[in-house]
């Protein structure tokens, strides 16, 4: 079954509060770090890294274990039933292919924002405005897709993935039409 467009907003509205969470303790443990003199002086690109590297990765991560995993879903897909799947076969979908699709979805935005951010700090010149529209662009887009055609984003396109509803709060997802003895998509 499709999911709406207001189940696939409220799943992406609890996994981003569940982010929020995850990066102000991050930012909080870099801030004290940083009161404490360590790092010392990493200056704004060595913050930029450092907060790639606290929030982007363990996030990237954690979002692929989750939706490659034995739930299928991310805390907020688990909870309004929802479950990723393989668009051509419904099977269950493999770590690589979750790696694929959590990088453009949740590592690309972030990072084009994190850059925008930067360069409008450091040079707020019309290039560095540039870099923030495109950096707005991106999940806009995401978001102007889930309302046109079948609902498919621009990442579920590019990874040949799909959202499919299931009962909400549902923990392990039913096997799909390819997953009784066949081998699924893991890898």
């Amino acid at each position: 079954m499709t999911p709406s467009p207001r189940q696939r907003l409220l799943a992406g509205l609890i996994d981003a509060a569940l982010m929020g969470v995850w990066s102000v303790l991050a930012g909080g443990l870099v801030w004290l770090g940083s009161a404490l003199g360590v790092p010392p002086g990493l200056g704004l690109l060595g913050y930029n890294l450092l907060g790639l590297l606290l929030v982007v990765l363990p996030g990237t991560i954690a979002l692929t274990a989750l939706e490659a995993g034995v739930y299928e879903a991310t805390p907020g897909k688990l909870r309004v039933g929802l479950r990723v799947r393989v668009a051509a076969n419904g099977a269950r979908i493999g770590y690589l292919r979750s790696l694929a699709r959590n990088l453009l979805k949740f590592g690309l935005p972030w990072t084009l924002g994190q850059l925008a951010i930067l360069a409008l700090v450091t040079v707020p010149t019309p290039d560095a405005a540039a870099g923030v529209l495109i950096a707005v662009a991106v999940p806009a887009s995401y978001l102007v897709s889930m309302f046109v055609g079948r609902g498919r984003t621009p990442y579920d396109w590019l990874t040949g993935t799909m959202v499919i509803a299931t009962a909400p709060g549902r923990r392990v997802a039913d096997p799909g039409p390819d997953d009784v003895g066949e081998p699924d998509d893991r890898g």
